[in-house]
């Protein structure tokens, strides 16, 4: 079903969660730390201060819930959006790809053991967490260039309109400029205008826009040479002026995945308040 959570869902199982049968112990910066354990186990919580009980609650043994207990949605929500914060958000990008199929995949390299399980309880737990998930994560394409624009059209069907426009930071590849009839003047391909048109229509919630330069997708940047600074003028100008187009947006990356890339290329972008990073 289109927003169930990240396209490969076999990052986690449907996991039981339990309710937290102990008080709630709370670490120096504020924060629960949780671990989703199997059905026979429950929530647990580490800290190093001692623990806070609210009010009002009576708590038992807190490997044996009692009727009493506090459940995941007692807490007050700004204690669960820490949870959410601390739990779904990943230091490196969630790297998107295709193998076979339209199936996306989903690699993130220091994704916790039982990392979206969150995803996996009840509707409003699955809700919260979802905004998280999408919105603190960076997700990068990782397909060849010229198949970016499919995998980008299936990662948004698979996430649904909701998690879609949720999203904060996405990485694409940078939209590809030729030569046109004029040999004066270019134009930006097609199937990068489809691309940039998604995010625009569907990603409205986007904060942060990273694109990659490699040799394979911008010819026309990778062997530019002196003779050719305005044409890469133009260029860059006509992706930034459909850049400005999605008004969401307030940070551009650029990460170069090509070697000795002239300098006029990266003073251009940098005159354009492009961040350039190597990929």
């Amino acid at each position: 079903m289109p927003g169930d959570g990240l396209p490969a869902a076999h990052f986690a199982k449907k996991y039981q969660v339990l309710r937290i049968g102990g008080a709630m112990p709370v670490d120096e910066a504020g924060i629960l730390e949780i671990f989703v354990g199997n059905p026979e186990s429950i929530w647990a919580v580490k800290t190093k201060t001692k623990t806070v009980t609210p009010p009002g609650l009576r708590f038992g043994d807190a490997s044996k819930p009692t009727g009493s207990a506090v459940g995941f949605l007692d807490l007050p929500g700004a204690i669960r959006q820490r949870i959410y914060n601390h739990e779904l958000t990943v230091e490196h990008p969630v790297y998107l790809f295709q193998d076979f199929g339209p199936r996306v995949e989903a690699f993130a390299p220091d994704k916790p053991k039982w990392w979206i399980a969150l995803l996996y309880t009840n509707r409003q737990i699955s809700s919260e967490a979802k905004a998280v998930l999408y919105g603190n994560n960076n997700f990068h394409l990782m397909d060849k260039p010229q198949k970016h624009g499919t995998l980008l059209q299936s990662f948004l069907d698979c996430i649904g309109a909701s998690n879609a426009n949720s999203l904060s930071r996405l990485c694409i590849s940078l939209p590809v400029t030729e030569k046109a009839e004029d040999p004066h003047t270019v134009t930006i391909r097609q199937d990068s205008l489809n691309s940039l048109a998604l995010v625009h229509d569907q990603c409205t919630g986007l904060k942060t826009l990273e694109m990659q330069l490699c040799r394979e997708n911008f010819r026309l940047l990778a062997e530019a040479r002196g003779g050719d600074a305005q044409l890469v003028r133009e260029a860059l100008l006509r992706i930034d002026a459909q850049l400005k187009a999605i008004s969401s947006v307030k940070k551009v990356v650029v990460r170069l995945y090509i070697k000795n890339l002239p300098s006029l290329i990266i003073d251009a972008m940098r005159g354009l308040a492009w961040a350039v990073l190597d990929g």
